[in-house]
């Protein structure tokens, strides 16, 4: 299969660490993988032309920006001349072969065809080697690349879970927002992109275009065409609410148990999921996706740190409790619970079952009646920690995102009632520095008189000797 030599490639492929999650992190990623194609296509590319060299073909390849290229001493141009005085001269011949590993493939085979035309002394310039290239554009759809799309996008990107569920997400954006019967063109994606009024559609739409239009080389200057991002309202649950909410999975269960449902015991995965959301400030997915379950329950795990694996969105991190008492409270260390988070997330081997246990994860929120999703959890971590002046470094790299991310757009989120309790501490705190203040000044006070009292007796004991 096609995909198989480009994951093949991937396989000694190792992205660098990070805590930015937002669409830079998230591109920086991308970019990482594109250069380790293109690496192991310069790579291919040299075997290539060792074994034309071997069969002493008067053809070798190169690689130009995103094409590959046949460079070979030919017959002059209709038209051209050499300052040598010569018949031939070397040219580079553009055949609008992709710099990929498919294309390296047909690229070989041109030059195989290119040198026996050569030897035989029958090479002509015609069409074909003269460079008339026909744009990628002309005559091809959107749903006719949105059938390419999966190709597409996995020839410079390693397949794994993240990269499967960004490409789910990406053609959903695709079908929602490109006419599937318009001709791809740079009219017909600007077009499209203008359309759209959300801020966050649009932005979601650009990065889909993006893909289409370095595949199609065609060039559209999309920093023009983003809209201010505006962040929605939240209400994110205070303490005391989150508390009682962990509370009412029991409480439903209880309420529900009599109806013998066998699946009714699961319960306990998705309690346990919401008091490790709640603790650690962890995406649903981090608490689903290959858990180190062993680890979280090991007497080495002193600080009670929650590993996340690296098939996540930001890769690997090691994540401690914003609240430690909650470990507690929740009893997030409970072995049966634990034993079935593990026995279930063992069977998550692709993108669509992580979806669906973390939708299920979801539903039980609205199934119990709570007045927040799972993601509010994550961000009243991200506001606690304001309130609890955790550095804001260190709160970012716990939450697994950029230092922007948690400046920008959590503290909108920031509420009247949050405003107050920081203000609150603040005061409380200035209120308790005046205070060491006045004792210091008042202790320093105390050390000034007791030296001159110390004085005094030394002056008496020099007279009396």
């Amino acid at each position: 299969m096609k995909a198989d030599i480009y994951q093949e490639a991937f396989k000694d492929f190792e992205s660098s660490a990070t805590t930015d999650g937002s669409y830079l992190g998230i591109n920086k990623v991308a970019k990482e993988q594109e250069a380790h194609m293109k690496m192991k296509v310069e790579e291919k590319i040299i075997e290539a032309n060792l074994r034309l060299k071997e069969i002493k073909a008067k053809v070798s390849l190169t690689m130009k920006g995103n094409a590959i290229q046949l460079r070979a001493t030919l017959p002059l141009k209709p038209g051209d001349t050499n300052t040598k005085g010569r018949q031939t001269k070397q040219y580079q011949i553009s055949l609008n072969i992709p710099a990929n590993l498919d294309g390296l493939k047909t690229a070989e085979e041109e030059a195989y065809e290119l040198s026996r035309l050569i030897s035989r002394k029958c090479f002509e310039w015609n069409d074909k080697y003269l460079g008339c290239k026909a744009a990628k554009s002309i005559n091809i759809t959107f749903g006719e690349i949105y059938e390419q799309f999966e190709d597409i996008f996995f020839k410079s990107r390693k397949r794994d879970i993240k990269s499967e569920h960004t490409l789910s997400e990406y053609k959903k954006v695709f079908k929602r927002e490109f006419p599937f019967n318009l001709i791809v063109n740079k009219s017909n994606v600007e077009i499209s992109l203008k359309n759209i009024d959300s801020s966050s559609k649009r932005f979601q739409a650009i990065k889909v275009a993006s893909i289409i239009c370095k595949y199609l080389e065609i060039d559209i200057d999309f920093k023009t065409f983003k809209l201010p991002i505006k962040v929605n309202k939240r209400d994110i649950p205070q303490d005391k609410m989150i508390v009682d909410g962990f509370y009412a999975f029991e409480k439903y269960y209880e309420l529900n148990k009599h109806k013998k449902n066998p699946y009714w015991n699961t319960y306990k995965i998705y309690k346990l999921a919401y008091g490790l959301i709640a603790t650690y400030g962890l995406r649903p997915r981090e608490v689903f996706n290959q858990p180190d379950i062993d680890w979280f329950i090991s007497e080495d795990n002193i600080d009670n740190t929650w590993k996340v694996h690296n098939d996540n969105k930001t890769g690997a991190r090691e994540v401690l409790p914003f609240i430690p008492e909650w470990i507690e409270v929740f009893d997030l260390k409970n072995k049966q619970s634990l034993e079935m988070l593990k026995q279930r997330s063992c069977k998550v081997t692709i993108f669509s079952q992580l979806t669906i246990i973390v939708d299920k994860n979801s539903q039980w929120f609205k199934r119990i009646g709570l007045a927040f999703k799972p993601y509010d959890l994550r961000h009243a971590c991200a506001i606690r920690a304001h309130l609890q002046g955790i550095p804001i470094k260190a709160a970012a790299d716990n939450l697994g995102h950029s230092i922007e991310m948690h400046t920008k757009v959590y503290q909108k989120w920031f509420s009247l009632e949050n405003r107050k309790k920081a203000m609150k501490i603040a005061l409380n705190e200035k209120e308790e520095l005046e205070i060491v203040r006045e004792k210091n000044i008042y202790l320093q006070n105390q050390v000034k008189s007791l030296t001159l009292e110390l004085e005094k007796y030394k002056i008496v004991d020099l007279v009396t000797e």
